[in-house]
């Protein structure tokens, strides 16, 4: 269930390049929803938030789920890159990313009581901290970070000028060294109601490398056609289906 709760918030970076797209701050709020045979509940939120100054961008998620087994499970990301000058999707070099994971228990988060700056209570993506988790645990924290960077995408992508079926590969240089890519998928139009608003939307599915392989979390997005904010990220695991549900 650990991994669970992580690659829930794995469907949802800074980036940097020509300053393609200006975007204004923003906070995005998110529930997510876990279904699996007569199991259909929400067990997490999730906010996050992103904005470009000049040709920056940045962008950071912060996630918890409900209580679960006597702990609350969190995670934080904040990812930051460069665009290689040039057309667009051409190159993004990540210059910073460092994703976070904590584990206190409930009445320690509550009470205020939880020091999440102790190395005993967190394990981030740059090997710091004491926390135990386990190489797949914190495989779902890079891909979380990794996929901030799809909030940008889906501002800069002309979905209007493509046809269902057509693929965007995105290289990426990653912070240490090692290359990886994104590939974005565009199926066509539809619509998606979310908070008892519906969104005419472009529907998208996208997948990134770990190391070089797929991660094979292939993850479908609705993105709302106004604003460009996705309002479900949806991914079938097999412990089953999980949703990131936009919360206007």
């Amino acid at each position: 269930m650990k991994k669970t709760i992580l690659l829930l918030f794995a469907f949802v970076v800074a980036f940097t390049g020509m300053a393609q797209v200006q975007i204004p701050y923003q906070e995005l709020p998110y529930n997510v929803h876990y279904h699996w045979g007569l199991i259909n509940i929400n067990i997490g939120h999730g906010k996050v938030t992103l904005s470009s100054q000049g040709d920056q961008y940045n962008a950071t998620l912060d996630g918890n789920t409900i209580p679960w087994e006597g702990r609350i499970f969190c995670v934080s990301d904040t990812l930051k890159a460069t665009m290689t000058p040039g057309s667009p999707f051409s190159h993004e070099t990540v210059t910073y990313e460092n994703g976070w994971y904590l584990k206190p228990k409930v009445m320690e988060y509550r009470s205020g009581s939880f020091v999440a700056s102790n190395p005993a209570n967190y394990k981030n993506i740059k090997g710091q901290g004491e926390l135990n988790a386990d190489s797949q645990t914190m495989e779902a924290v890079t891909i979380t970070a990794d996929m901030l960077g799809m909030f940008y995408y889906f501002h800069e992508i002309d979905f209007e000028s493509m046809s269902p079926g057509q693929k965007i590969s995105i290289p990426i240089t990653v912070d240490g060294g090692y290359d990886q890519s994104v590939t974005v998928t565009y199926n066509g139009k539809s619509s998606y109601t979310a908070g008892g608003i519906t969104y005419p939307t472009y529907s998208t599915t996208f997948e990134y490398t770990y190391h070089g392989n797929m991660t094979g979390y292939p993850v479908m997005a609705e993105v709302a056609m106004s604003s460009h904010i996705p309002v479900l990220l949806s991914a079938e695991l097999t412990i089953g289906h999980v949703e990131m549900i936009y919360e206007e």
